[in-house]
């Protein structure tokens, strides 16, 4: 009983929902082909100097190479394309087949304008992220598209609409996770901070962070800023001094080897930033150390 209800409740709200966009958000649009989850042949190459002749939207699913308007792009999968019909375009896959989700289609000018103040960007890659969604959707278009069920061309249109809508929501919101997908980048960057206290050295940089993290540079440091309340460079400045003092402490390491265990590429930077952090140098903090292991032990 309580089950019907929830549903019912939820399926007044979809109804509701639906209505709205069918009122604000109606576009007059015609398909002519489509592709669901498409994976073309090794050395696949669409070259289309003159454009594609029609609007083209594409999702693209494992990592590619573009050229829009004589520019080369290097998109990543998860991303979409939305091509005017003359705009020159040639695209393959960057390493391996190609795959992605497609559909040529023709529409108003009143659908493009609506397009663009809802925040789509033509001819140029925007990444995404999460894109199981926006595929099932397509998938969904496909099978109307080629549906002689009754109302299927009406739901075509109301699908791609809502397509176009949840494409923008997803553009706009910049980083839209599954709960799951959270977690293992919380469970990552967790792991990430422990290895800068303990392996100072393991990452040359925030670059390579950021590419474990499978984010931007921006991004990463947003991220770890916005989870931990520092900066990531806040915590390899710490996690690199903590480490050179243990080694000072309690090793026979020169300091060059210990300039090195702790992170730094230089020994002139190690030593600048150490006697900025601590007030002392390396060879003044492993003396002081010594002494102070040498009272604690009488």
């Amino acid at each position: 009983m309580l089950k019907q209800l929830h549903f019912n409740l939820f399926f007044i709200a979809f109804c509701a929902d639906f209505a709205f966009l069918v009122y604000n958000f109606g576009m007059n649009i015609n398909i002519g082909a489509i592709g669901y989850n498409y994976t073309h042949e090794e050395g696949f190459r669409m070259d289309r100097p003159d454009g594609p002749g029609a609007w083209l939207f594409l999702l693209v699913k494992s990592d590619a190479i573009f050229y829009i308007n004589g520019k080369r792009n290097l998109v990543k999968k998860h991303s979409y394309v939305l091509l005017q019909p003359k705009t020159p375009c040639m695209y393959q896959g960057a390493k391996e087949n190609y795959e992605d989700d497609w559909f040529f289609f023709n529409m108003t000018e009143e659908d493009k304008t609506e397009l663009l103040e809802r925040g789509l960007v033509f001819d140029t890659p925007v990444f995404l992220g999460i894109t199981e969604e926006l595929s099932s959707l397509i998938h969904q278009i496909s099978y109307n598209h080629f549906s002689a069920d009754i109302y299927h061309e009406e739901i075509k249109i109301l699908l791609t609409s809502v397509l176009f809508l949840k494409t923008a929501q997803q553009a706009k919101s910049k980083i839209i996770q599954s709960p799951d997908a959270l977690a293992s980048k919380n469970d990552k960057l967790t792991y990430l901070r422990t290895r800068l206290f303990e392996e100072p050295a393991l990452f040359s940089g925030i670059d390579e962070m950021a590419a474990y993290m499978n984010l931007s540079r921006s991004g990463f440091q947003h991220l770890y800023s916005h989870t931990f309340g520092v900066s990531v460079i806040h915590d390899v400045i710490n996690g690199r001094i903590e480490k050179a003092k243990s080694l000072l402490s309690k090793s026979n390491f020169s300091i060059t080897e210990i300039s090195n265990k702790s992170g730094y590429k230089s020994e002139f930077h190690f030593m600048r930033q150490f006697k900025k952090e601590t007030g002392l140098t390396p060879t003044e903090f492993r003396r002081s150390s010594s002494w102070t292991q040498i009272e604690k032990s009488r």
